[in-house]
């Protein structure tokens, strides 16, 4: 049987998937409904009354800010919703995810720590705390059993989001379990059939086994939904893959 040319290690480093993870799990704050609004003031004859807004409309205008881009203006509204509710961990998983986006990671790793300190039941703050634990440092075998228990918390609470078994597919390999790392890929695009990530490490993955056409069905349909990555893939193993 002919054989793929597997992804050139100083091509694929390892964690370079973690790295790609991040900004999809960041960018998948939970908004809300609401529009964001600053302190009122209202001002009678004497002294000035001041109102602090609502834990929702903190949130509601930081994740405005945030979806625009705008993390700097994201992360001051989260600040204020963490000084006036410290007790609610939401302020802490959305300023981690904010700090993340901006290279921020020890900071958003402590955030992350915080909000699971605070006994979050919103899975996004598990999965994030599993993907800065290996961005913030040398994915040490410690580091790793303990972002591999926060990813599946995250699924615990959460099964159906195909992120997180995408992130843990991810954590498996990097701990040599292959048949785990396949199974979560595998899952993750029952969940999502055109999750084009999923789609070009299960390739790389089939490809490491040696199985084919697996490898380049995987690679095509990934190239086809625009991952450039995998379009290399193909283009350096044209002729083993012309009739897979």
């Amino acid at each position: 049987m002919e054989k793929l040319n597997k992804p050139r290690k100083d091509e694929v480093p390892k964690q370079m998937p973690l790295r790609r993870s991040l900004a999809a799990l960041t960018f998948a704050l939970c908004t809300l409904s609401t529009t964001g609004c600053s302190t009122i003031s209202l001002k009678f004859s004497g002294p000035s009354i001041t109102y602090t807004p609502s834990p929702g409309s903190l949130e509601a205008s930081g994740d405005k800010k945030y979806q625009a881009g705008d993390y700097p203006g994201a992360i001051n509204d989260y600040d204020q919703l963490i000084e006036h509710y410290p007790e609610i961990p939401r302020g802490y998983t959305r300023r981690s995810a904010a700090k993340g986006k901006l290279g921020l990671l020890k900071e958003a790793l402590e955030d992350a720590n915080m909000a699971i300190e605070l006994r979050t039941n919103d899975p996004w703050a598990y999965n994030n705390h599993a993907v800065l634990l290996l961005r913030s440092g040398v994915a040490s075998p410690k580091s790793l059993e303990d972002a591999l228990e926060s990813s599946n918390k995250a699924i615990a609470i959460n099964s159906v989001i195909p992120t997180f078994y995408f992130n843990r597919a991810i954590i498996k390999y990097n701990m040599n379990d292959l048949d785990g790392a396949m199974t979560d890929h595998s899952r993750t695009l029952e969940l999502d059939e055109n999750y084009s990530d999923a789609l070009r490490e299960r390739g790389s993955l089939f490809a490491e086994l040696g199985i084919v056409s697996s490898a380049c069905g995987d690679w095509k349909k990934a190239s086809s939904l625009g991952d450039t990555r995998s379009t290399e893939y193909l283009q350096e193993n044209s002729e083993v893959c012309k009739g897979a």
